[in-house]
């Protein structure tokens, strides 16, 4: 994926980030531990144990508000760092491209790229991104402890894992095509907004201000509308995914109920059980849902390659240096006339000096120039 390239070039700040991101998971893990075990000495009438895995939960918690406050502001400074990377790389092309290529797109187009197109990058990409990192972290933490509790409770989870992760993927590529079209709706709302605005010396002489009304209100219909076509089918997979998961923690609270009557894993297994499996298949759906997106904003990055380089031949040599300037008997006449505008022209300019050209308007000065 094109995103992970620039994690790549990130890479101290985003281990930095991913390492938080650990570290919080592991206090959320000891947090539902704590809890669970805390049950299992109240029905074994423990009072100290009992009032030690309170306090030890309470102590997670408060660790996990901490380094949650850490995460989110480092999260922040790597995903714009990101944004400056993006639009650096674009801003290189730009500046690489030739004239006729510039104007392939308009101006309003590389506006939107370098403002829409990013926020949409942040929401989708570094931030779901980041997110997967943590549902991951917590799921493994998670599993670890369900098999502390009871193997087949691990057993139970891998497979349901399974399914929740091969029905949304049914769904990736008209996400992915829904992405596109709604960033293509934005270029074209500002570009529309652009063109209104600067036509409206022209719209207000001809008596047209309505004109910018209508223009700007049917970009927006149109945003609205790819945006709507977006939600609606992020929507139905997050439905699907959401269902899977409140489906599958009902089987594994299910199953460790049978194990607490079969006297096969403690009382308090039912606490741990549905915090973990909770936990577990809410990140689960939360993955299927947040790849997706991420894989929407590929499309997204590609677009920006589209930016034509110049080739190597239209290139100024490698030892090309500024020089002097010489015109040695340069003439010039306009097809279809009689009279040159100038002929057997010397000149010879010398480089850093400057130099001033006068004459009547049309004359040979603006054609020298």
């Amino acid at each position: 994926m094109e995103l992970l390239q620039y994690f790549k070039r990130l890479k101290w700040e985003f281990l930095f980030v991913t390492f938080l991101i650990v570290i919080n998971a592991g206090f959320l893990t000891l947090a539902g531990i704590s809890s669970a075990n805390a049950l299992s000495a109240v029905a074994k009438l423990k009072a100290e144990r009992f009032f030690m895995w309170v306090a030890l939960m309470g102590g997670a918690y408060i660790f996990y508000a901490i380094v949650n406050c850490l995460v989110n502001v480092e999260q922040t400074r790597l995903a714009q760092n990101v944004d400056k990377l993006i639009r650096n790389d674009i801003a290189q092309d730009l500046s690489q491209t030739s004239y006729s290529g510039f104007h392939q797109q308009t101006v309003a187009t590389y506006n939107s790229w370098l403002t829409n197109d990013i926020t949409t990058i942040n929401n989708f990409g570094v931030e779901d991104f980041m997110m997967i990192i943590r549902q991951i972290s917590e799921i493994v933490f998670g599993m670890l402890t369900l098999a502390y509790f009871n193997v087949s409770l691990v057993v139970t989870v891998i497979i349901l894992t399974i399914i929740m992760g091969v029905v949304p993927n049914l769904f990736s590529k008209i996400l992915a095509k829904r992405s596109l079209e709604y960033t293509h709706a934005n270029e074209r709302l500002v570009n529309s907004i652009n063109d209104v605005l600067n036509g409206f010396n022209t719209l207000f002489l001809a008596n047209l201000p309505q004109t910018i009304v209508k223009k700007i209100n049917g970009a927006s219909d149109d945003v609205k509308k790819h945006a709507l076509n977006y939600s609606k089918t992020a929507g139905i997979t997050q439905a699907i995914t959401n269902g899977l998961a409140f489906i599958s923690q009902v089987i594994i609270l299910g199953q460790t109920g049978w194990l607490i009557l079969h006297q096969l894993t403690p009382v308090g297994t039912i606490s741990g059980a549905q915090f973990f499996a909770s936990t577990i298949f809410a990140e689960l759906s939360g993955i299927s849902f947040n790849w997706q997106e991420f894989k929407s904003v590929k499309p997204i990055i590609e677009k920006f390659k589209t930016i034509p380089l110049k080739t190597v031949d239209g290139a100024l040599p490698a030892d090309f240096k500024l020089s002097n300037l010489e015109l040695d008997k340069v003439s010039y006449q306009y097809s279809g006339q009689d009279k040159p505008i100038f002929e057997n022209l010397n000149l010879n300019f010398k480089l850093k000096n400057k130099y001033i050209l006068m004459g009547d308007s049309a004359e040979f000065d603006f054609w020298l120039t």
